[in-house]
């Protein structure tokens, strides 16, 4: 039998290093799955199965297949939330390791996670669930306005708003509502279970990648997060490393929340807000951290881990002997153009520009820019690498990221059409 590393989720924008991380960990073929792949076939993998990473039944059928035409996996990567359930169930199939369902469904339900939290005594805002306007309406006199209206089980800030007063939670639980109409089946989520939470009212925030083995937490780094103006709350720049890296209190926190949790292999993303020097985990996601997060942190460190969060998956007793030292600052900011339609895109000369590593542009002309409400809402990316860390917050990256928003979008304004 010829083995392989099925990479879930791996073909996603921004997650295209796992091939290299899976490449770096021994001989065997890199394989990922996409839907209609023969339409869609991303010839840097050894192999992509024409199936839905999300399909249990898709993905059973399409491996009993290989493995009749002699290939085995070695293990079943999740790379983002939607396909850690699927990967789960799998490698239990075929006998390879995995994380207990509990655990899963700890890290994919918001509402079970905040149980755990407040049993164990993490600090994490207030919140309580719901499934209907009834229930919100009595639960708001719970809390103290503004609070956050969230999906249970959604990422990437789909359908999460702020309210000001209960006209606007109502508002904003129609909008949450409206978005999970948009995404629920093709992330094959739940569409109307929901979140009241507390806000804390703060736009200090880190996130927290920490590397999970059996008996063993180490954190890799931590990542300064950039928010979108409210109502939103998109993220629109992440810088590697926050100059809060050192911090004890911040990873012993993250780590203790891993623990919680019970995820015991592979990267975890671990959100913490920071507020007049108190601390807040938000949620915990039992995979890599997404945009492009991973990528800082191979550019700063000289680390892939994606490496680690696959080598997890195939032996989790043994911890890596690296030292997480970062060596230079990287940092993504994510574009946003003034509102209307894109008339005209232009691209500026940025060669001689040394901190600029690459520009991704998104949109086209004759496309509407929109508020930031959600990852769908950004116009491109820019990602940048500095020789020196930081040691205060910097908004540089985001700064030249507007900048040149304003210089690659011609936009009209929207109301003068």
């Amino acid at each position: 039998m010829k083995a392989y590393l099925l990479l879930l989720g791996a073909d996603q924008f921004l997650r295209e290093r796992s091939y290299a991380g899976g490449k770096a960990i021994g001989d065997f073929q890199i394989w990922t799955a996409i839907k209609n792949a023969k339409y869609q076939y991303n010839s840097y993998f050894d192999y992509c199965i024409n199936a839905n990473p999300l399909s249990y039944e898709d993905l059973k059928n399409e491996l009993a297949y290989h493995k009749s035409q002699g290939y085995e996996p070695k293990a079943i990567v999740p790379l983002n939330d939607w396909t850690l359930k699927v990967a789960n169930r799998l490698n239990q199939d075929y006998g390879l390791p995995y994380l207990e369902e509990q655990v899963i469904d700890a890290c994919r339900n918001k509402s079970i996670m905040k149980s755990i939290f407040k049993k164990v005594n993490i600090p994490t805002p207030k919140s309580m669930y719901f499934d209907n306007a009834l229930q919100l309406k009595q639960l708001m006199n719970e809390f103290n306005f503004p609070v956050i209206i969230k999906p249970v089980d959604f990422g990437g800030s789909g359908g999460v708003y702020l309210a000001n007063n209960k006209q606007e939670c109502m508002d904003a639980y129609t909008k949450s509502k409206q978005t999970m109409e948009i995404y629920a089946d093709d992330f094959q989520v739940s569409k109307n279970e929901f979140l009241i939470e507390e806000f804390i009212d703060s736009d200090d925030e880190v996130s927290v990648e920490v590397l999970c083995g059996h008996n063993f937490y180490e954190v890799i780094t931590v990542t300064e997060k950039y928010l979108s103006p409210r109502p939103w709350f998109t993220e629109m720049g992440h810088l590697v490393p926050s100059f809060r890296y050192k911090d004890k209190n911040i990873k012993d926190l993250a780590i203790q929340a891993c623990k919680s949790l019970g995820i015991t292999r592979g990267v975890a993303h671990v959100e913490i807000k920071i507020k007049d020097n108190n601390l807040y985990v938000i949620e915990v996601a039992a995979r890599p951290g997404g945009d492009a997060i991973m990528d800082l942190v191979e550019s700063s460190y000289d680390i892939n881990p994606y490496r680690l969060h696959i080598s997890m998956y195939i032996n989790n007793e043994v911890k890596p002997t690296h030292a997480f030292t970062p060596k230079k600052a990287s940092a993504i900011a994510f574009m946003k153009a003034q509102k209307g339609k894109i008339m005209q895109i232009n691209y500026p000369d940025v060669s001689k520009d040394t901190e600029i590593k690459k520009i991704n542009v998104f949109k086209n002309v004759g496309d509407t820019v929109t508020d930031p409400e959600n990852w769908s809402n950004r116009e491109g990316l820019i990602q940048f690498n500095w020789p020196e860390l930081p040691t205060t917050k910097t908004y540089k990256h985001i700064h030249k990221a507007n900048e040149l928003a304003n210089k690659i979008f011609d936009c009209s304004d929207a109301h003068n059409d």
